[in-house]
């Protein structure tokens, strides 16, 4: 039995977990894939807007060898992190169900080897993120193996007919890198521009790119359908069919609202944003808190910056309530 059980190892998790060991309150992370998998899942040779020290968590310093981190930086830091402070997460647990018993939670997880293994705890911290759920295009041929909704490297994709759906960071980010690379790239994206809303660092590569042709644009377009070696698209002067070898769907991601309602929690339909309070975090759920990008929904207003320091305030909750 411990105090508090958190669903989630990425930074916000890992944050509160360190809030709640610097109070002596008994704690563990379940995780079902590799710690701060989030980031794991970033393209190979991505470096983060934010700045280090920005990205830290219990107060431990970072220090990157630029202002802005790359990914395996971040990811080095977030270890080191895990294991000085001893942090007490299990990975590669993947919650299966969760029950609410008289004054305590019941969370059955799943590991590796297909094992349930059962946890107990007095209050539980939803630290699940929105990365691990992508948006999906909903159109035929959406579940074949050449689509994908995460971007790594472009080197694979050299020679290849590839399109990428999307007009944020993302999407542009893995368009100019898929084209660094030797890939024939199309953009395909619901507005009208892909130049706004984006990081000022891809602005000059995309514009020139695009302008100059050698990505394919399609502005004010959606994908219909997705075949072995073409997919169609809607676009202003009508429908169109290109050869598509691999298609990269990086249109967002949304938090699992499945796991949160089946507990009860009450999550806005429109915005997928649950019903928390913002002073303590805790849900519509009595002793159920959530901590970090989980509770913006798919409005993208929260992010590791913020989402790090909920921790501090459920901890002090978690405290009061425990004395």
């Amino acid at each position: 039995m411990y105090d508090v059980i958190i669903i989630g190892g990425g930074p916000c998790g890992l944050s509160t977990g360190l809030a709640l060991q610097e109070k002596g309150i008994r704690y563990i992370i379940i995780e079902k894939e590799a710690i701060v998998n989030s980031i794991v899942n970033c393209p190979l040779d991505m470096r983060f807007y934010s700045t280090s020290d920005r990205l830290e968590i219990g107060n431990i310093p970072f220090l990157s060898q630029e202002a802005r981190p790359t990914r395996s930086e971040l990811l080095k830091y977030y270890r080191l992190v895990t294991e000085r402070q001893s942090i007490n997460i299990k990975c590669y647990h993947k919650v299966t169900r969760i029950s609410k018993e008289t004054d305590s939670f019941t969370v059955h997880a799943e590991d590796r080897t297909g094992s349930d293994i059962v946890y107990q705890a007095r209050m539980i911290v939803m630290a699940t993120g929105i990365f691990d759920h992508p948006k999906r295009i909903g159109v035929e041929g959406e579940s074949m193996s050449k689509v994908m909704h995460y971007y790594k490297e472009g080197h694979s994709y050299h020679g290849q007919e590839v399109a990428v759906v999307g007009g944020k960071n993302s999407a542009i980010e893995a368009a100019i890198d898929l084209y660094r690379n030797g890939a024939h790239v199309s953009l395909i994206h619901r507005g009208d521009s892909a130049y706004e809303g984006i990081k000022p660092s891809l602005l000059l590569d995309i514009r020139n790119f695009i302008q100059k042709e050698k990505i394919k644009f399609y502005p004010n377009s959606s994908v219909k359908e997705i075949k072995d070696r073409s997919i169609s698209i809607h676009t202003p002067e009508g429908l169109v069919s290109i050869p598509n070898d691999y298609l990269f769907s990086l249109i967002g991601y949304q938090p699992n609202t499945t796991m949160l309602q089946s507990i009860g929690i009450e999550v806005d339909p429109s915005t997928l944003v649950p019903t928390f309070n913002p002073s303590t975090y805790e849900t519509n759920v009595d002793n159920v808190f959530l901590a970090g990008v989980v509770t913006g929904g798919t409005t993208n207003r929260v992010y590791i910056e913020d989402g790090r320091f909920h921790g501090l305030a459920i901890s002090e909750e978690i405290e009061r309530r425990l004395v």
